[in-house]
């Protein structure tokens, strides 16, 4: 069932409208508008998939019905894409019937929106090479690549009018804060003391993470770069998340997705210690219930963590010579 919208006044009198969507079957996000000091601003348009498009304009006709807002599509002065998963960029299409508002985005992830058809066959072949390397069975892969192309040719190229880089200061109002890791170009936006935090930082889970062998500015060391830029941030009294509930204590939630991470690395150095492995004889290991689709992210998301730790000196590939096809062999990683 869908939520209502909320409102949060911001303390420069800007009116911040929560509006819930349905991004994929039983899986929602939230998708943002700021009224006022002469700005509308949508923040991340849903997926354009099944019930989004449909919850999207509901939301925007409670803003009208419940809130009093004078304000239809047509007057949105900017379109924010927080980062280019289709979840939070499916519906600038169906938005592109209605606003011819900029849409806006980090530069590392504008080819996405732009060049989307290209974009994605290298994006396949990246993923398939890494679960070849991960050493994934070769008719699982086969299943695990169908699932993730699936649904994902309904979107077709767009283009992007408008880029923004950390540090800039969009319609002087929201500082952009460049958070990769769970995608190269992802941005978080602050407004004084509220933070809008995309998938960087979410109430109750951590973001989804895949290795920078597969799409370069991802991964764990990078997701942490974005955390430690967050962390400094001072005077955040309320910060609102892609998904899932608003966050009241900034710091407390940093701290926990730290401590997240670490058991996570933990978990695998425990393991590697006992015996070489590769990273989907891992993922079987940690994840030993997991079906559908989230076989695929556990699989990613183990493989950002041996990433990790073979980057900083923790494991390495014990299978590996000059004579071995680095392309098909699956490697096994055993600790130093």
């Amino acid at each position: 069932m869908k939520a209502a919208v909320t409102r949060y006044i911001a303390q420069n009198g800007v009116r911040v409208y929560t509006l819930p969507i349905e991004v994929f079957p039983h899986f929602w996000g939230n998708a943002y508008v700021l009224v006022g000091n002469g700005v509308a601003t949508l923040i991340d348009a849903g997926s354009g998939l099944g019930n989004s498009n449909e919850h999207l304009l509901a939301g925007w006709a409670e803003l009208q019905s419940t809130w009093g807002e004078r304000l239809a599509l047509a007057d949105l002065t900017r379109i924010i894409i927080t980062h280019a998963h289709i979840d939070h960029f499916g519906g600038v299409q169906m938005l592109r019937q209605h606003t011819q508002a900029p849409i806006t985005m980090h530069p590392l992830d504008r080819r996405v929106l732009t060049n989307f058809e290209n974009r994605l066959l290298m994006a396949a072949k990246s993923l398939h090479l890494f679960l070849q390397r991960a050493g994934v069975d070769p008719a699982e892969q086969q299943r695990l690549m169908q699932m993730y192309l699936w649904n994902k040719d309904q979107f077709h190229a767009l283009p992007v009018e408008a880029t923004v880089e950390d540090g800039t200061l969009i319609d002087g109002l929201l500082e952009v804060i460049h958070t990769p890791g769970h995608c190269p170009g992802q941005i978080c936006l602050r407004m004084d003391e509220v933070l809008f935090s995309a998938d960087h930082i979410l109430a109750r889970t951590s973001p989804h993470l895949a290795p920078e062998t597969i799409t370069p500015n991802t991964g764990l060391e990078a997701y942490n770069r974005g955390l430690r830029a967050i962390k400094r941030l001072q005077g955040i009294e309320l910060t609102l998340g892609g998904h899932e509930q608003p966050i009241t204590n900034l710091a407390e939630r940093i701290a926990a997705l730290y401590a997240s991470h670490q058991r996570k690395l933990d978990q695998i150095l425990t393991l590697l210690k006992m015996a070489p492995r590769t990273v989907a004889e891992l993922t079987a290991l940690i994840h030993p219930r997991v079906q559908g689709y989230d076989v695929l992210l556990a699989v990613e998301q183990v493989g950002a963590h041996v990433e990790y730790l073979y980057l900083r000196g923790y494991i390495r590939p014990i299978n590996i010579d000059a004579e071995s096809d680095e392309r098909m062999s699956a490697l096994q990683y055993a600790v130093f």
